[in-house]
């Protein structure tokens, strides 16, 4: 019975401690600083600035970045911002109508994850495009001091229901 107890109070001290928030987490600052990684992105895409859309996503090697279209998987920043930079390079003007954020965070301060609509109006020579109701979820990480985002989706969603249920 006395292991038992003994056991049973390491096991929740282990869950208590790597479970718990961080007492000196300012929680309503690092929400902001997570909007501020959103604006930002919004904002590189505007102005077709390179190195802001590149201080949004994290430096590490293992991040997940999956686009509307099939060809659009990136597992690294790099190669995300050569495309990003075809792209901008092919068009004149980029203009995102943000609504519906939403942002939740990791009781630890470090991680949040977001979710977002987004219409997107591109305008290349005289043809205009606009994509309505871009869903953009993500998950983002503070590291050495920045946040960055780690994991990104973007979809469109189908009109109505593609299977009744």
């Amino acid at each position: 019975m006395r292991g038992l107890s003994f056991i049973t109070i390491v096991i929740s001290s282990l869950l208590i401690t790597s479970c718990g928030t961080d007492d000196n987490i300012d929680m309503t600052t690092a929400r902001n600083e997570v909007l501020s990684v959103l604006e930002n992105y919004q904002t590189a895409h505007e102005t077709q600035n390179i190195d802001l859309l590149r201080n949004c996503f994290s430096p590490k090697s293992d991040i997940i970045i999956l686009g509307t279209d099939e060809k659009e998987l990136w597992v690294e920043r790099e190669s995300l911002l050569q495309e990003q930079q075809r792209f901008y390079e092919s068009v004149d003007e980029v203009k995102l109508s943000v609504r519906d954020k939403v942002v939740k965070m990791c009781p630890t301060g470090l991680s949040g994850w977001f979710y977002m609509r987004v219409n997107w109006f591109v305008k290349s020579g005289d043809d205009q495009y606009t994509l309505e109701n871009i869903r953009t979820t993500g998950v983002m990480n503070k590291e050495d001091d920045q946040w960055g985002i780690v994991m990104m989706h973007t979809s469109m969603p189908v009109k109505g229901q593609a299977v009744r249920y």
